[in-house]
């Protein structure tokens, strides 16, 4: 998108220390919101889908093995967003830990991008594969969260990154880490 010929309305400086670091861990957690908000979303598509698409002269939602992958979507999506959510209160509320701050989103863009995988998955064989015809919007929120979770680092740099702050913080300081969240 270009904007030519256009006039700024607003022009401020940031307040604060605004550093590379800073806005990717912002931005890592942004991304998770919006791929638990997606993947939401394509929990809802697939259990309608599940309801009202008839095989064997009743909905698909009554065979096992479709209740079992909607149940695996359903939690993979409520991963996604309590992770997410908890990323998103860290941020919010306790802005000048840094440390948490980086605990919380790398460990928000590793479970929602799991749950990418896994979720997308699952909604297109419940679709029996539709959601990638043009005609049928899955397609849409598949794309956009296969590109959210690469966004601001996928789930493999991010576990690196934690990876090594566990290991630099030495064994004795896991446990507390993962227990003042």
């Amino acid at each position: 998108m270009l904007f030519d010929n256009v006039d700024a309305i607003s022009i401020q400086k940031l307040q604060g220390d605004l550093s590379y670091r800073s806005v990717r861990l912002m931005g890592a957690t942004i991304r998770s919101l919006q791929i638990g908000g997606a993947l939401m979303a394509i929990l809802e598509l697939a259990t309608e889908h599940a309801k009202t698409r008839v095989a064997f002269e009743k909905p698909i939602a009554k065979f096992q093995a479709v209740q079992h992958n909607l149940a695996k979507l359903a939690n993979e999506t409520a991963a996604a967003v309590a992770v997410a959510n908890s990323a998103a209160d860290t941020l919010a509320n306790s802005p000048d830990n840094e440390r948490a701050i980086f605990f919380e989103a790398s460990s928000a863009k590793i479970r929602t991008g799991e749950a990418v995988g896994e979720g997308t998955a699952i909604a297109h064989q419940v679709l029996g594969a539709i959601g990638f015809t043009e005609e049928h919007i899955l397609h849409r929120f598949t794309q956009r969260l296969w590109d959210w979770r690469d966004d601001f680092g996928n789930e493999s740099e991010w576990a690196v990154e934690l990876g090594a702050l566990i290991a630099e913080n030495g064994a004795d300081e896991l446990w507390p880490l993962l227990t003042t969240r």
